[in-house]
């Protein structure tokens, strides 16, 4: 299908019928008939029902097809184990781990996809990603998902970049900032100038909050990801070593002056000064996210809490020029994931008992094709987007506006939001690769026309302060502030529940004690509890752990 060509026509007025639908079961039929019923069944989804609206019209109309979302937890609950006992699992499933899948392979209720591979010419040109899932299942029982042809640079911003309030940064003279502690020294300064935000919320220098900690405080162990290491390789994560994207080195969190060290004296240096939030420690994703709404902190670690959830609800002052942007500092080194030509994790399969394995298995393929990629992220051309005259993708006017507008009724109604992205959660091809039909991503936040028209009066003025950059990533792109890595072919690390065990326990002591530290009275008991922490992981097993680390992490210096 040439969507440049045809897909308006088709999409938009939803006039067109697809292909004619094949016959129930197994069984072709040269005999038009209507849409089939195709279930999936998805470990990550938290809608439950058919899929209706805009989306339903166009799956019935070019694919013959409606498609019933059946989500594996239901009130907390995971429903798999009785499935995999009774076997039904619907047409399709999504599932999220390789345990998973690998535990419906072993009772039997899963298809092996070599002999349909003739059925799936757009899943199997992603060779890496098939070849890998051959070898991990011992034959193609899964479809790597969020998978490329090719290991690109994304054109979207990292998460790990630090944002601050612009237009106090640009009161204070611009000054160049040397590494990453020194936003600590301007945070101050900003809330001496604004003790209060605009609306009269009390202004701190840093807020955090706790809720997504994992063995360690998150937000502070991810500012080692703005200086050149991560904690993954694409496939392991990596708990307790920063990883160097750029030679074959790593540290552990806790080694004397280990950037999760620094981390935790910077924020301790804040709090003493009474600038750091003192709801940090136990303050929600949603209380934070409050708060970043209001612009309630000077930096944010993370800098999309202030360019996407600030920004947006503040238009009155990001037309004036004020809000959050992107402040290098002359350490500045971002790891960045390119995307994969292997998948991640989580996986498409086809059911043994599907009752419509032919519509599944023609579903399935046209997810992974260049117009399904774009449908999965966008839905179908000609309602929230379409293609200009000089060939480049472009939000419509009705794209441009609320997420809960409604779609026209010709095209199926609904609103825009309830894509099939949102209601399956069960993604394909990358939605950071460049798609062959735009010659962009198909992600719309990062499309030229989307930057250019979307720029606020700040936005425009950081572009140009900073050498006609559009986004964060062009600009760190131009001036070799980006360590982008590629994703090697290296094996999941499954620990055993003995080891699972170890990290459990030394993960506790971490993230307990490295609160502490942050809310220590003094730097003398800062350092008491640093020695204490380190003393009790360590007596626990965290060398253990390190060393396990370690070793995935040399596996993935050779694959890499």
């Amino acid at each position: 299908m040439d969507l440049k060509k045809t897909g308006k026509a088709l999409m938009l007025g939803g006039l067109l019928v697809g292909t004619a639908a094949c016959g129930s079961n197994n069984e072709s039929s040269d005999e038009p008939q209507g849409a089939q019923d195709v279930s999936i069944y998805s470990m990550s989804s938290t809608y439950e029902g058919e899929i209706r609206g805009y989306v339903g019209k166009y799956l019935q109309d070019e694919l013959g097809v409606n498609v019933n979302v059946i989500p594996n937890s239901v009130g907390g609950t995971s429903r798999l184990e009785t499935r995999l006992t009774t076997g039904e699992l619907g047409d399709l499933i999504v599932f999220t781990t390789q345990k998973d899948l690998n535990r419906a392979k072993t009772a039997g209720i899963i298809e092996d996809l070599t002999e349909y591979k003739e059925k799936l010419p757009n899943v199997t040109r992603f060779e890496d990603a098939v070849a890998r899932a051959e070898t991990i299942f011992e034959g193609l029982y899964g479809i790597p998902t969020t998978v490329s042809q090719e290991a690109e640079v994304t054109k979207t911003n990292p998460t790990w970049l630090p944002s601050m309030r612009y237009d106090y940064y640009k009161e204070l003279g611009s000054p160049e900032i040397e590494t990453y502690w020194d936003y600590g020294v301007l945070a101050e300064q900003m809330v001496e100038a604004h003790p209060e935000t605009e609306n009269g919320d009390k202004f701190y220098a840093l807020s955090l909050f706790s809720e997504w900690d994992g063995n360690s405080v998150n937000q502070l162990r991810s500012i080692a990801k703005s200086q050149g290491y991560t904690d993954t390789d694409g496939v392991n994560r990596y708990e307790f070593i920063n990883v160097s994207v750029f030679d074959d080195s790593y540290e552990d969190i806790l080694s004397e002056d280990s950037l999760y060290l620094q981390a935790l004296k910077w924020a301790n240096d804040l709090h003493k000064k009474g600038l750091l939030d003192p709801d940090s420690a136990s303050q929600t994703w949603e209380d934070y996210l409050k708060k970043a709404e209001k612009g309630q902190s000077a930096i944010m670690p993370w800098g999309y809490t202030g360019e996407l959830n600030f920004n947006p609800v503040n238009p009155e002052l990001t037309s004036q020029g004020k809000g959050y942007k992107l402040v290098p500092n002359n350490e500045l080194l971002v790891a960045d994931q390119k995307t994969t030509t292997y998948g991640n994790n989580w996986f498409w399969a086809v059911s043994k008992n599907a009752k419509n394995k032919d519509k599944a298995l023609e579903l399935l393929d046209f997810l992974y094709s260049d117009e399904g990629h774009l449908f999965w992220e966008n839905g179908p051309q000609g309602i929230m987007w379409d293609i200009n005259d000089d060939g480049k993708p472009y939000l419509t006017e009705l794209g441009s506006g609320s997420w809960e507008a409604q779609a026209p009724e010709e095209a199926g109604g609904g609103a825009l939001s309830e894509t099939f992205k949102k209601l399956v959660n069960g993604p394909s091809v990358d939605q950071q690769s460049v798609s062959p039909i735009l010659n962009e991503p198909a992600n719309r936040s990062v499309w030229e026309t989307t930057l250019l028209e979307s720029a606020t009066e700040l936005d425009k003025q950081w572009t140009e302060d900073h050498d006609g950059a559009l986004n964060s990533k062009e600009y760190l792109l131009e001036n070799g502030l980006l360590a982008s890595y590629d994703i090697a072919d290296v094996p999941l690390v499954e620990r055993g529940d003995e080891l699972d065990l170890t990290y459990n326990q030394v993960g506790a002591v971490i993230k307990e004690y490295s609160w502490q530290m942050i809310y220590a009275r003094d730097d003398e008991t800062f350092d008491s509890l640093k020695n204490e922490m380190i003393e009790k992981a360590k007596n626990l097993g965290y060398d253990r752990c390190v060393e396990s680390e370690q070793t995935i992490a040399q596996a993935w210096f050779a694959a890499r």
